[in-house]
């Protein structure tokens, strides 16, 4: 069961449903931002490994259409954040595609969390306090961000 308090998924869904009021553009931000921070990222796509520059970037629509399939998937596990046992199904699957079609490595879960909280606190900046960084997304972290590393451990 996950450590996550009602407080917990009240604020997170708070601050998500501000990001998450312009998918397709969060998550092209968010793409964008993995391959700026994480370069070594790109090598698992195929079609983006070429691009460089931020333009590029900018332009490109299989990291817009990437980005999307990324908030998605977010949106899909925090609206089940009261029931579990569909977060961990979401993330088990989700996990296993990604090592097993597309050979990522799961350290980059880690990664992504990273980048993600990352442009939460550029987009939202005040509205995004240390606190909720700390304990309510630190809670989701532990709970769903870890859950892909346990189940491609196992």
């Amino acid at each position: 069961m996950a450590d996550l308090t009602g407080a917990d998924i009240e604020n997170i869904n708070e601050v998500w449903s501000k990001i998450y009021a312009n998918p397709e553009e969060s998550g092209r931000t968010v793409v964008i931002s993995l391959f700026l921070t994480y370069p070594q990222t790109k090598i698992y796509f195929k079609n983006l490994k070429n691009i460089s520059t931020l333009q590029e970037m900018q332009d490109n629509a299989g990291i817009r259409a990437h980005g999307k399939r990324v908030m998605g998937a977010l949106n899909h596990v925090i609206e089940n954040l009261k029931d579990w046992d569909a977060v961990c199904s979401a993330l088990s699957h989700l996990a296993k595609r990604h090592q097993d079609v597309h050979k990522v490595e799961v350290n980059n879960f880690e990664l992504l969390f990273l980048v993600i909280i990352s442009v939460f606190k550029e987009a939202l900046g005040s509205g995004f306090t240390p606190e909720q960084r700390a304990r309510h997304y630190g809670n989701f972290h532990s709970s769903a961000f870890f859950l892909p590393v346990w189940l491609l451990i196992i």
